[in-house]
């Protein structure tokens, strides 16, 4: 058997010593290099001149809240958006690496009191205290800035078309806008120059029928200009609808309506005069010309008394435009050639007695008995010429006793009348079977 061979033990390592280090002249050579380049460097940075650089597009704030500016309800009209480009000096390592971000730039409203426009200083400083670097000058040293209150107001929108016209025997009436007001919003200033709302359409023809178009607000002021301003905000900026009406016209005579006329009265006899014998009026439809009068009224024939101004309301049915907007027309009675008398009646006529029922008139006779007419008629009438006739049907008979009205004319036709309101008693009972 072999014996083992003993392993051979390792080196120990040897420690560098630095005293050794120095006495190698290679190594002190190499490390003064380096140590030299060092101090030089030091003294290079620390005592180079400083160097000047642009910070560029720092932002411009606007200290708006908590301003007075804001407590008078004035806001800033127009950009808002401002930029400065800060030039700063110091050392170059240090200010080779700034941003916008480290400077605040800032304008102050304490002088703003009261609308109209400024020119106020802005201020720029470091966020962070540097010794390295100071800020010597920026490029934007003011901004311009306008207030005034905003405020919104409505405006009513006309239109004008000079080009169009009615055709001969059409009316061409207001053109109007599919939205009556037009809402503008902006500054104080600019919102009172306007003075109108106008829509310009410059079609040219001659109409016949109602003309349908579209066209955009134009604001005007006092002098017909435009008012200028990119601060004004509409409500509606679009094309706007706009219809311009078309009625056929025709001036009619009018005719007044009488109720109450007295029996066989010669109606077309009575003499009166009217404030207006005739009325402008027209209508979008071609109804208007199966018409051949208007009729006001009606007159209550006992109220009419010599001497009577009646005025009365015109009421035109739907689809009828009243052109010249006469309200009434009066009706007057004349005064010459008519005359009034008292007489009594005695002479009573009852009419539609129902069936089975029979009625007798309780009073005797009426007195003072007012009765109008032609001077000569009047004159020669006495009480045996009045008749009263008592119409059953204007009350629901039962048996009892009624005061009920009684309606008095003269026999004969002629040009007189009874005035005022008259009643009788009349006794009603069932017929004996």
């Amino acid at each position: 058997m072999k014996k083992k061979e003993k392993g051979t033990a390792p080196k120990p390592r040897k420690k560098i010593d630095f005293g050794d280090l120095f006495n190698n002249n290679t190594f002190v050579l190499i490390f003064s290099i380096i140590m030299g380049i060092i101090v030089w460097f030091t003294i290079y940075v620390d005592q180079r001149p400083n160097s000047n650089t642009f910070i560029t597009d720092v932002p411009i704030t606007i200290n708006y809240e908590n301003s007075m500016a804001k407590d008078l309800g004035l806001e800033i009209i127009g950009d808002t958006q401002y930029t400065t480009d800060v030039q700063v000096n110091g050392k170059k390592y240090k200010i080779t690496r700034l941003k916008p971000e480290d400077f605040t730039a800032q304008v102050s409203l304490a002088n703003v009191t009261e609308p109209g426009e400024y020119t106020l200083p802005v201020q720029v400083i470091r966020k962070q205290s540097d010794p390295e670097y100071s800020v010597i000058y920026w490029t934007t040293t003011e901004v311009k800035l306008k207030f005034d209150k905003v405020v919104t107001k409505q405006f009513p929108i006309e239109i004008i078309a000079p080009g169009l016209s009615a055709a001969e025997g059409y009316l061409m009436e207001t053109p109007y806008a599919d939205i009556d007001f037009l809402t503008v919003k902006g500054p104080e200033a600019d919102v009172n120059k306007i003075d109108r709302c106008v829509i310009n359409i410059d079609t040219e023809d001659e109409l016949t029928e109602s003309f349908n178009t579209s066209g955009t607000v134009v604001l005007l002021d006092k002098n017909g200009d435009p008012v200028k301003s990119d601060q004004l905000d509409m409500d509606n900026q679009d094309l706007i609808s706009v219809t311009i009406p078309i009625y056929k016209a025709k001036t009619l005579p009018l005719q007044v309506e009488f109720v109450n006329i007295p029996r066989g009265f010669p109606i077309s006899e009575l003499s009166y005069t009217l404030s207006r014998s005739s009325l402008l009026i027209a209508s979008p439809s071609e109804t208007i010309d199966s018409l051949d009068a208007i009729t006001i009224g009606p007159i209550d024939f006992r109220t009419i008394d010599v001497g009577s101004e009646i005025t009365l309301d015109i009421d035109l049915k739907a689809g009828l435009k009243n052109v010249e907007n006469v309200e009434s027309v009066t009706v007057k009675f004349p005064t010459y050639g008519l005359s009034s008398k008292q007489l009594e009646v005695s002479n009573f006529v009852l009419e539609n007695v129902p069936s089975g029922y029979e009625a007798t008139v309780l009073t005797q006779r009426l007195r003072n008995i007012k009765i109008v007419g032609v001077t000569g008629i009047v004159n020669d009438l006495n009480s045996d010429d009045l008749v009263g006739t008592v119409d059953m049907s204007q009350d629901s008979v039962k048996t009892g006793r009624y005061n009920v009205t009684v309606k008095i004319y003269c026999q004969g036709g002629v040009l007189a009348w009874a005035v005022g309101e008259y009643t009788v008693d009349v006794n009603v009972r069932q017929k004996a079977s």
